[in-house]
């Protein structure tokens, strides 16, 4: 056997095999005594066939159990003596058929691994976010709480923002019905941009009882029907309803699972769900930012097999995040998958950061710290009702005892790479990171 390899790109290769001929037959004849002790040809006995026979009918089979094993095995020894290693499964393309009595060639493409530049954030500014929840956000929560379980008082005066109106509406253009725009009992909220603004500027003032007729322009992008078309809704008000919250008491507390009734032990509660949420939202923020960083400093092509793997990967978790949401599987059926090319960049990023993450891992020798993977447990199992019952699943269960350690190793990887950072504080408000309304 020789090999030679081949250039294509930062990270693409060539490999060229060819198998001496005599390799090839050795292996042939072979498969073909092997064959000759349980073919069955008219006039002879099982195991009695001569070769010559037995080559004639059976030499195309016997080539082509062989030629996989052949190229599979010639393939591994090319790869070692050309100290070259596939990051991917090696595309094989046969220079030409096998022939009696001549070498085979062939050639092996494939992508290698990358190499990266800077496996280390020295010198590199790094925000790290720092935030403290406050009495206002306690105060956000709680008011959430209240518009959770808010009811509707019906009323007779005309219609404001914040009110729920309950309408049939009728829309037209040129006097023709159109399709959906028409609704029985609807809930609008005024001014929660439920509607086109000039249809919501109709309902608002409107009484119970009263019926009106609204002209609504159509945005130009709206749609090929109705885009930059003015429509008459016909619109009639059966109910204004003005919401009530509910006050702070001792009822409203025991909802949500404080038995004493106590608003300071719902303060506490609060604050400490939020403080929990926070935490855990300013480590996401740093190792993004710091998995950014990194990935900066080692931009390269990244093999196009694992890229595309990456993105049937991301299609799978959507399609997966939409069956937890409760659509059916069937629907999903109807929905094509994203292009390629839209998921490439983030499916780029992904593989890029994985190889990084190993890479680092490798070279640095870093293991789960096992006293970081059990309190990473702890916390996990305290929002449990039976903690011990959690943690002991989590202890005997390997691959879910693997998925902690792999979190923890990401958080180490981030703790390294920090120490060497320019880290500068950034003050960041709680709401802002826990995305409060």
């Amino acid at each position: 056997m020789t090999a030679s390899v081949e250039k294509t790109s930062a990270i693409g290769r060539k490999l060229s095999v060819v198998v001496a001929a005599d390799k090839i037959e050795t292996a042939v004849q072979g498969r073909l005594k092997q064959l000759s002790k349980r073919v069955k040809i008219q006039g002879f006995r099982p195991g009695k066939v001569p070769m010559k026979i037995v080559e004639q009918q059976y030499r195309g089979t016997a080539t082509n159990d062989v030629l996989g094993e052949l190229i599979q095995s010639s393939l591994q020894e090319a790869l070692e003596s050309q100290d070259v290693v596939p990051a991917v499964q090696p595309d094989i393309i046969p220079e030409a058929p096998v022939e009696k009595g001549k070498d085979f060639s062939y050639t092996a493409s494939f992508d290698v691994y990358p190499e990266f530049e800077k496996l280390n954030l020295e010198g590199v500014k790094i925000l790290k976010p720092e935030s403290d929840v406050s009495d206002e956000d306690i105060d956000k929560v709680i008011e959430n709480m209240r518009k959770q379980q808010l009811t509707w008082k019906e009323l007779k005066r005309k219609s404001k923002k914040g009110d729920r109106v309950l309408i049939d509406f009728v829309g037209s253009v040129d006097g023709e019905e159109f399709e959906g725009g028409k609704a029985e009992d609807y809930p609008m909220i005024l001014g929660e941009n439920q509607m086109l603004p000039d249809f919501e500027k109709g309902v608002k003032g409107m009484k119970a009882g009263e019926s009106k007729e609204v002209e609504v322009t159509f945005p130009d992008d709206y749609n090929e029907d109705l885009g930059g078309k003015t429509a008459v809704f016909k619109i009639d008000a059966k109910t204004v309803s003005e919401p009530i919250l509910p006050e702070i008491d001792e009822e409203f507390i025991q909802n949500f699972g404080i038995e004493s009734g106590d608003e300071a032990e719902l303060r506490a509660e609060v604050k400490t769900n939020l403080e929990t949420n926070l935490e855990s939202q300013l480590s996401s923020t740093l190792r993004q930012r710091t998995f950014d960083a990194l990935l900066e400093q080692n931009e390269t092509e990244m093999p196009l097999k694992m890229v595309q793997e990456e993105a049937s990967r991301m299609v799978q978790e959507q399609k997966n995040q939409m069956l937890q949401q409760g659509i059916d599987a069937k629907m999903l059926e109807n929905f094509p998958d994203p292009e390629f090319d839209v998921l490439k960049p983030q499916a780029e990023k992904r593989v890029a950061l994985g190889l990084l993450m190993m890479e680092i891992i490798r070279k640095e020798e870093i293991k789960p710290d096992e006293a970081r993977v059990n309190d990473r447990i702890e916390k996990m199992a305290s929002s449990y009702e039976d903690p011990s019952q959690f943690v002991e699943y989590y202890k005997s269960n390997q691959q879910a005892l693997a998925q902690v350690q792999s979190i923890v190793l990401e958080e180490q990887v981030v703790d390294l790479l920090i120490e060497k950072a320019d880290v500068e504080i950034e003050q960041v408000e709680a709401a802002t990171l826990l995305n409060m309304q």
